[in-house]
C-alpha cells in the first residue's frame, strides 16, 4: 500500500449519486399514475429494469475486480472488506424483488401492482443507501491506496461493457444529471474524443428526449 500517492477514485462517488436518486424517482413516477397507457407502462417498466440492471452490473464488476483484489492485497483488512462485500447480497435480493414486481406491473398494471413496484423500489433505495455509505467510507479510500489506476479503471470499463450501445446516451444522461458542473466536466472528459466532439448529437439530444418522456409522458 502507498498512502503517499493515492490513485484517483472520485468517479465512484459520482456513479453512486445516480443510484442514490434514480430509484426514488422511479417509485414516484409509478405512483403518479399506476394504471397509465400500455405504452407508458412499457416505457416505465423498461426504465426501471434498465436502472436495476445498471446497479447489478456495477456490483458484479466490484465482485469480480474490486473486492477480491483488496482482500488479496490487504489481507489484514479482509474481514471488514468481506463484510461490506456481503451487503451486495442484500442489495441483490432487493433488486430481485423490484424485477419481480416490475414484471407483474408490466403484465397486469393496476393500483395494487403499481404500489407493489413502488414499494419494492423504496425498499431497494433504503437498502442501498447504507451500502453506498459504507463503501464510500471504507472501501473506496482503501482502494485509493491499494490498487493501481489501471486496476481501478478496469472496474468501470467492465460495468460499461455490459450496457447496450443504444442505451449509452441514457446511462450517461442519468449519470450526469445529478452532478455539479465540476463533476460533469470531469466525467465528460473520460469520453473518447469523437464522442466529446459530438456530445450534443450523440448524448445530450437523445437524453433530453428520453428525460422529457420519462418526466412528462402520459
Amino acid at each position: 500500500m502507498s498512502t503517499e500517492h493515492p490513485i484517483d477514485v472520485r468517479d465512484m462517488a459520482i456513479v453512486h449519486r445516480t443510484f442514490r436518486t434514480s430509484y426514488r424517482e422511479s417509485a414516484r413516477l409509478v405512483r403518479a399514475n399506476p394504471t397509465p397507457s400500455a405504452a407508458r407502462v412499457t416505457f416505465l417498466a423498461d426504465h426501471v429494469e434498465f436502472g436495476v440492471a445498471m446497479l447489478h452490473h456495477h456490483h458484479e464488476s466490484e465482485d469480480e475486480l474490486l473486492y477480491p483484489a483488496l482482500i488479496a492485497k490487504v489481507p489484514e483488512q479482509a474481514a471488514h472488506t468481506e463484510e461490506v462485500e456481503r451487503e451486495h447480497q442484500l442489495v441483490a435480493g432487493a433488486i430481485d424483488a423490484v424485477s419481480t414486481a416490475c414484471a407483474a406491473w408490466r403484465t397486469q398494471p393496476s393500483a395494487q401492482t403499481g404500489e407493489a413496484l413502488a414499494a419494492a423500489l423504496d425498499s431497494l433505495n433504503d437498502q442501498l443507501q447504507q451500502h453506498l455509505d459504507d463503501e464510500e467510507r471504507d472501501i473506496v479510500p482503501l482502494a485509493a491506496v491499494t490498487l493501481t489506476q489501471q486496476e481501478w479503471e478496469a472496474i468501470g470499463a467492465h460495468s460499461r461493457a455490459q450496457i447496450p450501445r443504444d442505451r449509452m446516451p441514457i446511462a450517461f444522461g442519468l449519470l450526469l444529471e445529478p452532478l455539479d458542473e465540476s463533476d460533469r466536466a470531469y466525467m465528460k472528459g473520460q469520453l473518447p474524443a469523437p464522442v466529446r466532439l459530438l456530445y450534443g448529437l450523440l448524448i445530450q439530444r437523445p437524453w433530453n428526449k428520453y428525460a422529457d418522456t420519462l418526466r412528462n409522458g402520459t
